[in-house]
């Protein structure tokens, strides 16, 4: 049986919207924070100031958290639907930024969101939908090849109350200026799968 795409009004209609604020909103203030055509590149305070206005219109006109639940503030769309929305968003490169479901913040709010403790979800996922925080993957490490978790080195193991992980992480998109990371190490040394072997770990960065 073939998978249905066919959109229903109500989502044409969500994609009109975002399509029309990419292209009349999004990519000239790009022009002008990048220094395209005659603009001169934005740095410094002005770039952000310029970046967080987009963020309020974006939430001004319903375009926020396209990927998250309506009580968590987003719009509450589906894969397909998400699908749309990042396919418009992607027109520009500060479109998904823009509406906040960009990589990796977006990824870690739905783990949080399905995972996370209540006392979690405040600290951590809390900020990142309400754009203050920014966040971080780290899985990949320089010892194997990829990002393959079920060949993960970096080892956790539980002493007392606390956990002391050992390992390297790199090439970890968003980490220089994340305020946590969402860390995979292996706790568990013979697993029934190997992919249980790994925990996740929240982590408070500099």
């Amino acid at each position: 049986m073939a998978i249905d795409f066919t959109l229903t009004p109500e989502l044409e209609d969500i994609r009109d919207r975002v399509r029309t604020f990419i292209a009349e909103v999004v990519k000239p203030a790009e022009d002008e924070i990048d220094g395209h055509g005659d603009h001169e590149a934005l740095t410094g305070k002005a770039r952000i100031e310029k970046l967080i206005e987009l963020r309020k219109l974006a939430f001004k006109q319903g375009l926020w958290l396209p990927h998250m639940p309506e009580d968590w503030g987003g719009m509450g769309l589906g894969h397909v639907e998400l699908a749309m929305v990042q396919a418009e968003a992607a027109k520009s490169h500060y479109g998904p930024w823009v509406l906040n479901c960009q990589a990796p913040d977006e990824g870690n709010m739905h783990t949080l969101l399905h995972w996370g403790t209540d006392e979690q979800k405040e600290k951590y996922l809390r900020p990142l939908t309400d754009g203050t925080a920014w966040s971080c993957f780290a899985m990949t490490e320089p010892e194997v090849a990829g990002s393959d978790p079920t060949l993960i080195r970096t080892n956790g193991y539980q002493d007392g109350e606390e956990w002391v992980l050992n390992g390297h992480k790199w090439f970890i998109s968003n980490a220089h200026r994340a305020n946590f990371a969402i860390l995979v190490a292996r706790t568990e040394d013979d697993p029934d799968l190997p992919q249980a072997a790994n925990t996740a770990f929240l982590i408070d960065l500099p």
